[in-house]
């Protein structure tokens, strides 16, 4: 059956996802919708505003019919790692196509970045690693490189959206998986925009207005109705919010606690980044304080808040060995369904390479040592995140192992 295929943070769903997925199946005919989404915390490294289920079941509520995890150590890393993870779990799902949004909407010129990309041309390689030696992010590197030996829009590489989607295209190359690319054009605020001014408002922008108490009921322009009773069902509850600033003491006593060993055991550290991060640890007030001290044009803040996930949840390159990453066998862990979610499950339910993981006591399955490390890590993600939750009913730790999937009829 012609199954579409998205990946997505949803943190929160607003009124951008919801055209985004309606016009996703407009546009491929697709009669049912698998999700990968980001869990507890996002590809940039900041937390989840509200947790997985309540998310994914903001995305059953708004079209999409299952909602699959993206394990931790891929959710959290470079956008090349985020998107090898999700396509493969897409594939595995058996989608046909996969949709994703973009700034830049030129399928033709995205493909043609991804190839070269992929080809890895030795001038390219050298002028990148230049650009790199002159203290430029490997982001901007890229970009700069690409723009030197392709006449293309400098946007189409600089933009959040493109980036991902020219990913999201080299891991299907690589991997030759049969997804068909389709692209949407992104509508609305820019992706860092913090105003709600318009009818498209990006989830940073709804994030800082709940940030800053503002009435919730003004969000009734942005986000769809049953998103938006599930976020107020989920504060009233006291089941978040959960912002970066909420792990402010408990990074600075990670950092000061680990003073005597060596942060180059990190993903993302690179030579003089762990000497002035223990530095600035001991003279800095919290997460935010600390990310304005570290940023250079270097060090950008994406690439600083992973690693503050990887410190406070010990996620080390030796980790990352253990479960062969980015290589790792993964798994397909349901956060929500409804009725054709449940179909497209049964229908995955024997797959030994890609075991399907639906019961709360996870701890016992399944017996890849790979998957059950990212479950464990994916457990202890969850238990730190829901410390910073306001209701001590949903601070206590397990909730991986007792939560079972949202099921809506």
């Amino acid at each position: 059956m012609n199954t579409l295929g998205v990946i997505a943070e949803y943190n929160p769903f607003h009124n951008g996802h919801l055209y985004h997925l309606q016009k996703s199946l407009e546009k491929t005919n697709a009669k049912r919708t698998v999700v990968v989404m980001s869990s507890t915390f996002m590809q940039r490294g900041e937390p989840a505003i509200f947790d997985k289920w309540s998310r994914a079941e903001m995305a059953i509520h708004c079209g999409a019919d299952v909602v699959l995890e993206l394990p931790l150590p891929y959710a959290c890393a470079s956008a090349d790692y985020f998107a090898r993870g999700a396509t493969k779990i897409l594939n595995a799902a058996g989608c046909n196509h996969i949709a994703f949004g973009a700034e830049n909407p030129d399928l033709k010129a995205l493909e043609e970045i991804a190839r070269y990309i992929s080809r890895e041309p030795p001038e390219f390689s050298e002028e990148l690693r230049a650009n790199l030696d002159q203290g430029h992010s490997f982001p901007r590197a890229r970009s700069l490189a690409l723009q030197k030996f392709l006449n293309i829009n400098p946007e189409l590489v600089d933009n959040p959206n493109n980036i991902l989607g020219i990913e999201y295209l080299r891991s299907i190359f690589r991997e030759n998986y049969p997804l068909k690319p389709v692209v949407i054009p992104r509508k609305g605020s820019p992706y860092h925009s913090k105003s709600l001014g318009e009818e498209f408002p990006s989830a940073t922008a709804i994030r800082n207005h709940i940030y800053r108490k503002k009435p919730l009921d003004e969000m009734e322009r942005f986000m769809p109705e049953a998103s938006l009773k599930i976020l107020k069902r989920e504060m009233e509850s006291g089941n978040g919010p959960v912002f970066a600033s909420s792990f402010d003491k408990p990074l600075l006593a990670r950092l000061r606690g680990i003073r005597g060993q060596d942060l180059s055991l990190y993903p993302e550290i690179a030579p003089g980044l762990d000497n002035r991060l223990l530095q600035l640890a001991g003279k800095t007030t919290g997460w935010n304080d600390l990310l304005s001290k570290l940023q250079t044009r270097c060090f950008v803040q994406t690439r600083l808040q992973r690693i503050f996930v990887y410190t406070l949840l010990d996620i080390t390159l030796s980790f990352r060995e253990e479960i062969n990453f980015p290589q790792s066998p993964l798994y397909l862990r349901p956060l929500a369904f409804n009725e054709k979610g449940r179909q497209i499950l049964h229908e995955l339910k024997d797959r030994e390479d890609f075991p399907l993981i639906t019961r709360p006591a996870i701890r016992r399955l399944p017996r890849i040592l790979e998957i059950q490390k990212m479950i464990d890590l994916e457990s202890r993600a969850t238990d730190l995140w829901a410390l910073f939750v306001s209701s001590p009913a949903y601070q206590k730790s397990g909730r991986d192992f007792r939560i079972p999937p949202v099921s809506l009829s």
